[in-house]
C-alpha cells in the first residue's frame, strides 16, 4: 500500500502503541503522532519506537493527519471523535479500534460531513492482558483478524484503505455490519471473558492445583476490569443473549452427565468443532479497548 503521510494515534497504549510500532517499522507512514493523556507516556512511546512525536492536545495532534486512529477506551471514542472531527481536513480517514461497534459507529456517522472525513469502524482482534505502552509489542497483528464495520453510508475508498492497512500489518480484514459485529464478538470475545471471570469466582481456592487447562481458560480474566465494564454496558443486549445460550448449553451438558453415550457424542461434537476452528494467533480477547494513555 502507499504510505500515509501523517498518522495520528489517539491513545498510545497496547493497541495504539503496537500499531504505531508496525506503521514505523514497515514504512507505512512518514510520521506517527501520538496523543496521550499524560506527558510521561509520550517519552515512553518514543522510547519504544511507537511514535515520532507526541502531544497531550488532541486538536494539535490531528493537524495535517491523513489517518486518525481512535484507540481510547470504548466509552470515550464518540466524545473524542466529536472533539477532533471539526479539525480534520477533507479526505482524512478516521477509524477506531473498539470491540463494540453499533453504539460507536452510528453516533460518529451522524456527525461526519458527507463531503469531508471518511469514517470506517475497525476492530483488530488482537491483544494480551496488559495495558498501556509497556504492553505494546511488534507483530501483535500478525495472523489475526481485523474486523471492518462499514455501513451503507461508508465510502468504499475508505474501506479499501483500512483493509489495505490491515493486510500491511499482517492481519486479515473481514467486513461485518456494526450489528453483526456486536452479535459475533459477544459470542467469541465478550462471553469468554465473563466465563473466565465466573470460573475464577467459582474456583477461587484452586491455587497451586491449577493446571494448563484452567490457566488457559481463565487467562483473559486478568484483563483490565474497567475496560470490560464499558464493553458490557455498550454491548449489553448481545452479551445477555450470548450468556443465555451458554446457560442453555451448560444445562444440556449437565443433563447428559447420566447418559455416557449422549455425553460422549456432545463432547466429541465440541472437539471436532474446535479442531475445525484451528489455532489462531490472537488469543487476547478484545483489543483496542485496553489503550488507556
Amino acid at each position: 500500500m502507499e504510505p500515509f503521510g501523517r498518522v495520528t494515534i489517539i491513545g498510545v497504549g497496547l493497541i495504539g502503541g503496537s500499531l504505531g510500532m508496525e506503521l514505523r517499522a514497515r514504512g507505512l507512514a512518514r510520521e506517527v503522532v501520538g496523543v496521550t493523556r499524560v506527558e510521561e507516556t509520550i517519552a515512553a512511546a518514543r522510547a519504544r519506537g511507537a511514535i515520532d512525536m507526541g502531544t497531550v492536545d488532541p486538536v494539535a495532534g490531528v493537524a495535517g493527519a491523513d489517518l486518525v486512529v481512535l484507540a481510547t477506551p470504548p466509552g470515550l471514542v464518540v466524545s473524542m471523535a466529536q472533539r477532533v472531527l471539526p479539525h480534520l481536513r477533507p479526505g482524512t480517514l478516521l477509524t477506531d479500534v473498539a470491540s463494540v461497534k453499533a453504539n460507536i459507529v452510528r453516533p460518529i456517522e451522524a456527525i461526519v460531513r458527507q463531503d469531508g472525513v471518511v469514517f470506517v469502524g475497525g476492530h483488530p482482534m488482537a491483544g494480551n492482558e496488559g495495558q498501556g505502552i509497556a504492553a505494546a509489542e511488534p507483530g501483535l497483528f500478525e495472523g489475526t483478524v481485523y474486523l471492518l464495520t462499514p455501513t451503507d453510508r461508508t465510502a468504499p475508498s475508505g474501506v479499501k484503505r483500512l483493509a489495505d492497512l490491515a493486510r500491511s500489518v499482517g492481519a486479515v480484514p473481514v467486513e461485518l455490519s456494526p450489528d453483526e459485529h456486536d452479535r459475533t464478538v459477544a459470542l467469541t470475545s465478550h462471553l469468554p471473558y465473563l466465563v473466565a471471570a465466573a470460573l475464577m469466582r467459582a474456583t477461587a481456592t484452586a491455587g497451586p492445583t491449577a493446571g494448563p487447562a484452567f490457566l488457559g481458560a481463565t487467562r483473559v480474566a486478568g484483563s483490565p476490569v474497567a475496560m470490560w465494564g464499558e464493553i458490557c454496558r455498550l454491548n449489553q443486549e448481545s452479551i445477555q443473549k450470548a450468556l443465555q445460550a451458554f446457560r442453555e448449553e451448560l444445562a444440556r451438558l449437565e443433563e447428559a452427565m447420566t447418559d455416557g453415550d449422549r455425553l460422549g457424542e456432545m463432547l466429541e461434537a465440541a472437539r471436532q468443532a474446535r479442531l475445525r476452528l484451528g489455532t489462531h494467533r490472537s488469543a487476547g480477547g478484545s483489543s483496542g479497548d485496553r489503550d488507556r494513555n
